[in-house]
C-alpha cells in the first residue's frame, strides 16, 4: 500500500512525499499533462535514515517524486512492471495550498523536499541553471549545465526548454564547455559535464530544461525556473552589470572612505613639516563666464577648505563676467588672484592662467566644480613618494542636489582610452617643466581644450600618475549643451588628437566613435605589409581546427601572412587528413613538437611554434577559435603602430554572441580576471571598456599578436608555466620592460573556452598543477 505523505512546490519544481510499510522494487515513476502530454519526472529513494524517519515515523519506506511546475493539472502515477500502483493528480490549486499547510505544519518535512532532486549526484544526471545575461532584443541568455553519469563523450548533448503547457519552446543552445571528468566524490567514477547556453525571451520566466546524450533514458535531466526565481537573478546581474555609476550605494561608500576630520588635521599638521623644497606649490586656474559666476563659490570655497595650504587660485572672469566682476569672485585670502579678460574666451582665459602661475604644478578647474578637502594633500603626498611624476590626475564624480553620485574610477595612466576619448577629464595637474614644454590650446580646439591639454602632456611627461581617490566632484549640468556647441567640441577634440598623432609620428586616421565626443583610430600600415606568423597550437579536434583554419582562410582580408600549426601528439585519424587537406593552401604548415620528460607544456609548444615561424609580427592563436571580423589582423597590426606598444589581444565573444575577452587583471584572488565578461557584443561596459580599445595589465592568450623582436626579447613564455597563467605573465613581463599590453576591441573573433583542455574548477586532475602554477606566478 503506496500513500502519499506530503506535497509541496519549490522554485520551479514541485515535490510528492510517498510511504509504503514495505520496500516496492522495480518502482518507476511517470507524468503527464491531462491532455496526455509526458512531462520530465525523477523518483528518488529516501536513503537516509535520518530522511526516511521525517518523512515515515514509522518506519515504513519513502520516495520523492520531483516533476517541473506547469500552468495545467499533471498525472503522477507510480509503476511496477507496467502496473499501476499509485495515482495522484497534482493541481495548480491544490499543490499551493497543500504546500502552504506542510511549509506551516511541518517546515522540517518541506525544507527536505525543496531542492532535494539536487542533493542527490553520484550516479544521477544533474541538470543545473546556473546563470542570466542580458542579450539582444528583449532576450536573456541562460547558462545551465548538465551532469551525466558516464565517460562516454561520443553521444551528442542536447538541451530542449519547454512552456508552463509543456509545449517546446524554438530557441537558441548553444553548447559551450563539453568535458568527461572523475566525479568530485569518487575519481574512479566518470562524469560528462555539459555547458549549455540558451537565448530565451526576457518574459518567459516560467520554463523547465530537459538535457539528454543520444536516445539514452537514463542520461536525461531536467530543471525548471519560475518567473519570481528569474526576476531575481535577472535583477541582480543588472546591479552587476551596471557598475558603480548607477549604484545606489555609492554615496554611502564615499561618506566612509572619504577623509575624516581627525585625518585632515593630521595632513594639515604633517604638510606643516614639510621644507620649502619638499612640499611642491599648485597653481590653480579657474576660467568664469557669466552665468557660472555665482556656482564659482562653491569651487573657491572648496579649496579654502583643503588640508594642504600651499597652493594660489587664479580667477579668470572672461567674456560677459568680466565687466561684472565684483565680491563673488574675490575673497581676502592673498592666495586668491581674480582678474578681468575683457571680450575674452574660456582658451585664452585658460592659458592666461596658465601662464600666470608661479607653482610646481598647474591645473586647470571648471567652476562650480568642488574638490575634496584633502584632494591637494593626495596630489602633494604622490609627488613627494615619486619625484619622477610630472602629471598627476585622479577619479572623481558627480555632485547633483547636493549628493554626489556617478563615479568615474578611471584607469591608469593609458593611451589605448585616452585615444578614444578624454578619460582623465578634470583635475589634471602638469608640472611647470611640462606646462613650459607644450603648446597652450588653440581656438581651433575650443571646447576640447582640457583633452587637448591631456594629450600633450602625456606627450612629454616623464611619468604620468593616477591617484585612485575620488578627489574631484563636478557640478551636475541638466542643460543639455546645444546640438552646434556638442559639435563644435567634437570636431575640437578630433583636431587635438589627430594633431597629437601626428606629432607622436604616428600615421592613422581619427573617425568618430559610438558617442559624442568619441573617437576611433584607424591607424596605417606600412606598405608594403609584413608577414605575419599565426602559430596554432592543436591535438586532435579536428573539427575545431578545421573551423578555425577556414576561417582565417576564407575571411581574413590581410594580404601576408602564414599559418603555422604546431602538432603535439595527435592520435585521431581525422586530424591527419585535415593537416593535409588544410596543407593544400601555401599558407599553411605543420611543424611536430616533441614533448620532452615533463609531459604536455603548453608555453613549450608556443616558444617552439615561434621559432619556426618567418614573419616580423607574431600571432598566438588557440584552435579554438573562429574569426567574425574580416580585418581583425589589421586591427591588432595597428596597434602596435603605436611605438609603446608591446602585446595585442582582441575582442572575443561566446558562441552565444556573449563576451568572453576584452582584457584582464589581477584579482585580489591571484587569479587572472576577465573584464565586461558576458556583456552583449555591443554593450559598452563600464568606462566603454567593453567597445573601446584600451590598455590592460594583459591580454589572452587564446588571440595574442606581438613584435617577433619582443617575444624573443623577453624569452618568449615562461616553461615553468606549463598550462595557466603564462599568456599574463608574458604581459606582465612585458609591461615591466616598459611595453603597454592593449586591447583591439574591433578585432573580433568566437573562442570556444576550455574547449580543448579542461576547467579545473570541474577536473579535480587538474588542481594540483593549476595551484601550483599559481603559486609561482
Amino acid at each position: 500500500m503506496i500513500d502519499v505523505r506530503a506535497i509541496c512546490r519549490g522554485e520551479g519544481c514541485g515535490y510528492v512525499a510517498f510511504t509504503s510499510k514495505s520496500d516496492v522494487d522495480g518502482l518507476r515513476a511517470r507524468a503527464c499533462t491531462s491532455k496526455g502530454v509526458e512531462v520530465p519526472c525523477s523518483l528518488f529513494s529516501v536513503d537516509v535514515p535520518s530522511e526516511r524517519r521525517l518523512l515515515a515515523p514509522n518506519g515504513s519506506f519513502a520516495w520523492i517524486v520531483v516533476i517541473p511546475l506547469l500552468g495545467c493539472s499533471c498525472v503522477i502515477s507510480l509503476e511496477r512492471d507496467g502496473a499501476q500502483l499509485k495515482q495522484l493528480v497534482f493541481s495548480e490549486r491544490m499543490s499551493k495550498l497543500r504546500s502552504r499547510a506542510l511549509t506551516y505544519r511541518s517546515p522540517a518535512v518541506a525544507g527536505l523536499l525543496r531542492g532535494f532532486e539536487q542533493r542527490r549526484g553520484a550516479g544521477r544526471s544533474l541538470l543545473f541553471i546556473r546563470e542570466v545575461w542580458p542579450a539582444y532584443g528583449g532576450t536573456v541568455a541562460w547558462r545551465l549545465q548538465a551532469e551525466f553519469p558516464t565517460g562516454d563523450a561520443t553521444m551528442p548533448a542536447k538541451l530542449v526548454i519547454y512552456d508552463q503547457q509543456a509545449n517546446p519552446v524554438g530557441a537558441t543552445v548553444v553548447c559551450m564547455e563539453d568535458h568527461v571528468v572523475p566525479f568530485g566524490r569518487d575519481a574512479a567514477l566518470p562524469v560528462r559535464i555539459v555547458t549549455f547556453s540558451c537565448v530565451l525571451p526576457e518574459s518567459l520566466g516560467n520554463f523547465y530544461a530537459v538535457a539528454s546524450l543520444g536516445d539514452a533514458c537514463e542520461l536525461e535531466a531536467f530543471a525548471a525556473m519560475n518567473a519570481p526565481r528569474a526576476q531575481g537573478m535577472f535583477a541582480d546581474v543588472l546591479r552587476f552589470t551596471a557598475g558603480a555609476s548607477t549604484n545606489g550605494w555609492y554615496e554611502g561608500w564615499h561618506a566612509d572612505t572619504r577623509a575624516t576630520r581627525a585625518e585632515l588635521e593630521r595632513e594639515r599638521c604633517e604638510a606643516a613639516t614639510w621644507r620649502e623644497g619638499e612640499a611642491p606649490l599648485f597653481s590653480l586656474v579657474l576660467p568664469v563666464a557669466m552665468a557660472d559666476a555665482g556656482a564659482a563659490q562653491a569651487t573657491v570655497a572648496s579649496l579654502l577648505a583643503q588640508s594642504y595650504e600651499r597652493w594660489e587660485l587664479f580667477v579668470i572672469a572672461y567674456g560677459e563676467c568680466a565687466d561684472v566682476l565684483d565680491e563673488r569672485l574675490v575673497v581676502s585670502d592673498e592666495r586668491v588672484c581674480a582678474r578681468a579678460l575683457p571680450g575674452s574666451t574660456v582658451v585664452a582665459a585658460t592659458n592666461v592662467g596658465i601662464d600666470a602661475m608661479c607653482g610646481d604644478f598647474v591645473a586647470v578647474i571648471d567652476a562650480g566644480d568642488t574638490l575634496e578637502p584633502d584632494a591637494l594633500w593626495w596630489y602633494a603626498k604622490e609627488v613627494r613618494a615619486d619625484k619622477v611624476a610630472d602629471v598627476l590626475y585622479c577619479d572623481e564624480d558627480h555632485m547633483r542636489d547636493g549628493h554626489v553620485c556617478e563615479p568615474e574610477f578611471k584607469t591608469f595612466p593609458n593611451y589605448g582610452s585616452l585615444y578614444t576619448r578624454n578619460y582623465v577629464k578634470h583635475l589634471l595637474a602638469m608640472s611647470a617643466n611640462v606646462a613650459a614644454a607644450i603648446e597652450l590650446p588653440t581656438e581651433d580646439v575650443s571646447g576640447a581644450q582640457a583633452y587637448d591639454l591631456a594629450l600633450k602632456a602625456f606627450e612629454v611627461a616623464h611619468k604620468v600618475s593616477h591617484v585612485p581617490r575620488v578627489l574631484y566632484h563636478a557640478r551636475w549640468r541638466d542643460e543639455m549643451a546645444p546640438d552646434a556647441e556638442a559639435r563644435v567640441t567634437h570636431e575640437g577634440g578630433r583636431r587635438a588628437l589627430a594633431a597629437h598623432l601626428a606629432r607622436r609620428g604616428i600615421r592613422g586616421r581619427v573617425e568618430d566613435g559610438p558617442l559624442p565626443q568619441t573617437y576611433r583610430v584607424r591607424y596605417e600600415l606600412p606598405s608594403p605589409v609584413p608577414c605575419v606568423s599565426i602559430v596554432i597550437p592543436t591535438r586532435d579536434h579536428a573539427a575545431l581546427l578545421n573551423t578555425c583554419v577556414q576561417s582565417i582562410l576564407q575571411k581574413s582580408t590581410y594580404a601576408n601572412y602564414e599559418i603555422v600549426l604546431v602538432e603535439n601528439g595527435s592520435e585521431e585519424e581525422a586530424t591527419f587528413e585535415a593537416y593535409a587537406e588544410l596543407c593544400k593552401d601555401s599558407r599553411v604548415r605543420v611543424v611536430h613538437w616533441k614533448p620532452g620528460d615533463e609531459g604536455f607544456n603548453y608555453s613549450a609548444l608556443i616558444n617552439f611554434g615561434v621559432a619556426h615561424s618567418e614573419g616580423e609580427y607574431v600571432v598566438l592563436l588557440n584552435n579554438d577559435t573562429e574569426v567574425i571580423e574580416p580585418a581583425w589582423l589589421e586591427e591588432m597590426l595597428g596597434c602596435l603602430m603605436r611605438p609603446e606598444v608591446g602585446v595585442v589581444g582582441a575582442k572575443l565573444l561566446f558562441y552565444d554572441g556573449l563576451i568572453q575577452h576584452v582584457g584582464m587583471v589581477a584579482n585580489p584572488a591571484g587569479d587572472n580576471c576577465h573584464v565586461c565578461q558576458n556583456l552583449t557584443r555591443d554593450a559598452l561596459g563600464p568606462s566603454f571598456a567593453a567597445a573601446m580599445p584600451g590598455d590592460y595589465s594583459m591580454v589572452t592568450g587564446a588571440c595574442q599578436m606581438t613584435r617577433r623582436a619582443i617575444f624573443d626579447e623577453l624569452g618568449g613564455y615562461d616553461e615553468n608555466l606549463a598550462v595557466g597563467f603564462n599568456d599574463g605573465d608574458f604581459c606582465l613581463r612585458a609591461g615591466e620592460a616598459g611595453y603597454a599590453v592593449t586591447m583591439a576591441a574591433h578585432a573580433l573573433l568566437y573562442h570556444r573556452e576550455f574547449s580543448t583542455r579542461g576547467r579545473e574548477i570541474t577536473d579535480k586532475r587538474l588542481q594540483t598543477r593549476f595551484l601550483r602554477e599559481r603559486a609561482y606566478i
